[in-house]
């Protein structure tokens, strides 16, 4: 991976922009108007009726599922036994606004020219993507990376991730994501996933950096290894950090993306 980016500054989606995300050469990809407002508006209240759960020490709302959560104490059987059920969560959402998905599937797919599509376990079948997150209020320091993140799952094997979101709803100020250009490798102990969340601000310190704000109806895509955090939303907005997203992971020998939340 790039020790350091080519420009401060956000991409417009091509295939060449892709890999040189997937390089770590580039700090973000911006999709600017990828759901209209009417779209967001219906997905917003979509999300609000839907089955809303919480992770992490912050409490995150989210609608879905994260497999991170699956990794010390269940099992990769627990793991593919609540994907359906996740998925008919997400799907409710779906139903009643628009299907982002798909959409943002179909959009890297004109670019990319190879197969791209939902990741899938061998003897098991797809993993859960596109999680919906209520995110205003932060989210601490911490890195997304498969291959320490998820050993003895099928994404271990890729070779670069992203993360990307839809920004539904967004704050009137706060709610900004920052991205460290270290990229994130830990001692593995024994095979065993280390903690990847609430990060030592020691790991960033002196790294370049780069900040993006969400914006209504754009994506944004950036490279999950590096360590990253979002700022809470404003005090006294009256709109949420909201939001859908995923990773999206290159397997190299079949220059396959395949997306997992």
């Amino acid at each position: 991976m790039s020790s350091s980016w080519k420009e401060l500054k956000e991409f417009d989606l091509s295939k060449e922009n892709l890999i040189k995300l997937l390089n770590n050469e580039i700090p973000a990809i911006r999709i600017k108007g990828f759901a209209s407002d009417e779209e967001c508006a219906a997905f917003t209240e979509a999300m609000k009726s839907a089955n809303i759960k919480t992770y992490g020490k912050a409490a995150v709302g989210y609608i879905g599922m994260a497999q991170v959560e699956y990794r010390w104490d269940k099992t990769k059987e627990d793991y593919f036994a609540d994907v359906k059920s996740a998925y008919t969560d997400q799907q409710f959402v779906f139903d009643n606004s628009f299907n982002p998905m798909q959409r943002l599937i179909d959009r890297l797919s004109e670019c990319w020219g190879g197969s791209v599509g939902i990741a899938k376990e061998p003897g098991f079948g797809d993993y859960f993507a596109g999680i919906i997150r209520f995110a205003s209020k932060g989210i601490a320091l911490h890195a997304d990376y498969a291959p320490f993140n998820s050993p003895g799952y099928a994404i271990e094997n890729i070779d670069s991730q992203l993360g990307w979101n839809l920004f539904v709803e967004v704050p009137s100020g706060g709610g900004v994501t920052t991205v460290y250009n270290e990229p994130w490798t830990p001692e593995m102990k024994d095979g065993t996933p280390p903690p990847s969340y609430g990060l030592d601000r020691s790991l960033v310190e002196g790294s370049e950096s780069f900040d993006y704000a969400p914006g209504k109806g754009d994506v944004v895509l950036f490279n999950s290894r590096n360590p990253h955090e979002i700022s809470p939303g404003e005090a006294g907005s009256d709109k949420e950090r909201l939001q859908i997203g995923s990773f999206i992971g290159r397997l190299a020998d079949t220059n396959q993306l395949v997306l997992w939340a």
